[in-house]
């Protein structure tokens, strides 16, 4: 079913301050913090002249009542204080494309995953707002895919509310067939409340447009609520990826962890931020954070930024981030073998990438992340073979 459905009143009335033509809008610079690794005025031309729209096909029966319009309710989310002080909430609402909220009902069960894709075309800035609200006692898998073409601007805006006892595994997969886009440009804006013994399990991929940006807020706000992030960007060419990520352990007995993988090719940037925040009386708190790229080239560049903000004493807390080639001594060894050069240096590749898949036991995200990994090889065997 392909939907495209219009923002409701409730949700203009709310955009109607931000409205602002696109020549007019202001992108993140170097000049914010957060914002100083991927400064947007570098990648986006505000002379593009975009026309606003966003369709989306999805696999969901039109005889299953869970799409809805956003309605008043659900508007107060968008009043946090990390949308009201991210610039990009301004500039997505600003001319917001369409807004839709999936609605899973206490002990709502369903025998199939729920699917989203969305194709952006070209001249084309799709700013979509997207709620999704999970009851109580619910386990869903939902996914949404992106495609961008040359000159497009894809700015989501998710809402996560995770009602007590449920579990949701999310994935957000940026992934394009043309090699060979301009002014592609991705940016999504996510944030989440995880409440009573609920968690959100995420894969975020992201490969194949000119810059992507995954920027994540999470809110673990009751007593085993739990949050985990596996992501993996890869790089090529002149591609800047970047996956910015901070989760705030607001309660007791909390419990998250991020994983960000990434590989780069050629002149590609990579960039990963990760946060953990304890409030004082999160107690118990167990949080961690992992970053590791892989560099292909010489040219490539890597960055990470990992950050601990801690004000509970009982907490374990802990980050890491590794950056380098492919291993040396791993690399002798094969050629010591008789491995050609160009044979150990895939195997090296494969085994990085599959101990990124080790790392994932569930198997609706496994299978996103498998898919991503292998459309990444098959564009690096076919450039390596060109």
């Amino acid at each position: 079913m392909l939907i495209n459905i219009k923002p409701s009143n409730s949700i203009l009335d709310f955009c109607l301050p931000y409205k602002k033509s696109f020549s007019d809008v202001v992108w993140p610079n170097s000049k914010i913090e957060t914002w100083k690794m991927t400064p947007l005025n570098k990648f986006i031309n505000n002379k593009n002249n975009y026309k606003v729209e966003a369709y989306y096909k999805t696999n969901i029966d039109n005889k299953v009542n869970i799409l809805k319009e956003i309605d008043a309710n659900s508007i107060q989310f968008f009043k946090s204080n990390f949308f009201k002080n991210s610039k990009m909430t301004d500039i997505i609402l600003s001319n917001i494309s369409s807004s839709f909220e999936v609605f899973l009902p206490d002990n709502f069960s369903s025998n199939y995953d729920i699917n989203f894709s969305s194709i952006v075309e070209s001249d084309t800035w799709s700013s979509s707002v997207i709620v999704i609200k999970i009851g109580k006692n619910v386990k869903a898998n939902i996914k949404f895919d992106y495609s961008l073409t040359s000159n497009s601007l894809c700015t989501p805006l998710i809402l996560f509310d995770i009602d007590n006892d449920s579990s949701l595994s999310f994935g957000l997969n940026v992934i394009n067939k043309d090699n060979s886009l301009k002014d592609a440009n991705f940016i999504s804006l996510i944030e989440g409340n995880i409440n009573k013994h609920s968690n959100i399990d995420m894969v975020v991929t992201q490969q194949g447009v000119n810059m992507s940006r995954s920027d994540i807020n999470m809110n673990l706000k009751n007593d085993f609520s739990s949050y985990n992030l596996t992501g993996i960007y890869f790089g090529r060419d002149k591609h800047h990826q970047d996956i910015t990520a901070c989760v705030n352990h607001i309660a007791q007995n909390t419990s998250s962890s991020q994983i960000v993988r990434g590989i780069l090719d050629d002149s590609s940037v990579g960039v990963y931020q990760g946060g953990i925040k304890v409030a004082p009386n999160a107690q118990k708190t167990d949080g961690k954070q992992m970053s590791r790229a892989l560099l292909l080239s010489k040219l490539a560049e890597s960055n990470s930024k990992p950050e601990l903000e801690i004000f509970a004493d009982d907490v374990t807390c802990a980050h890491g981030a590794t950056i380098g080639e492919l291993d040396k001594d791993q690399f002798f060894y094969l050629l010591s073998r008789g491995i050609s050069y160009n044979e150990a240096r895939d195997i090296l590749i494969k085994a990085y990438l599959s101990e990124i898949l080790s790392e994932v036991q569930n198997e609706f995200l496994y299978d996103q992340l498998d898919y991503a990994i292998n459309f990444w090889l098959d564009e690096f065997y076919s450039k390596v073979a060109a």
